[in-house]
């Protein structure tokens, strides 16, 4: 099983590249999202309701077309899940017709009773904190580039 982290979907095909091209990843975490399916607004709430069921963790990335004048024209909807629950998203969503079972399901070796492990609110807060250390220091470092830039250009 091979995976790209640009299109997030796995494919089996012997080739190194993915149709999007490119490299697939060399290292496979089956905490790494990949694409589950993409519906319509009409199935939108079945997907939901089914993975919340069953107890999956997904995130959810509007794909929609925006007109100015028209507003949204086309609301389409991707799911991502850990690759660890493919299989018992497919399986489920299976069950409620809401997607097709793919080419690749029976090729797929994942563990039958997946687990997923939230973030410790301790790492969620040190991760925080360096993020905001990080912002800091880069606006700091803009501010200073251009006070820099202005002084040099002044003393044309």
């Amino acid at each position: 099983m091979k995976y790209c982290s640009k299109c997030r979907k796995i494919s089996f095909s012997e080739d190194n590249n993915c149709e999007c091209g490119r490299k697939f990843s060399a290292k496979l975490d089956l905490n790494q999202p990949v694409k589950l399916v993409e519906v319509d607004e009409i199935k939108k709430g079945i997907v939901e309701q089914t993975l919340v069921k069953e107890k999956i963790p997904y995130s959810e990335q509007t794909v929609s077309k925006v007109s100015p004048v028209m507003g949204v024209q086309d609301g389409r909807y991707v799911y991502y899940v850990p690759i660890s629950f493919l299989k018992k998203s497919i399986d489920a969503l299976g069950g409620v017709f809401a997607m097709e079972i793919p080419d690749y399901y029976e090729k797929l070796a994942l563990p039958d009773n997946p687990e997923w492990e939230e973030m410790s609110p301790l790492k969620r807060k040190v991760i925080r904190f360096v993020s905001f250390v990080g912002f800091i220091l880069i606006v700091f470092a803009c501010v200073t580039a251009v006070d820099i830039i202005t002084g040099f250009f002044m003393k044309l």
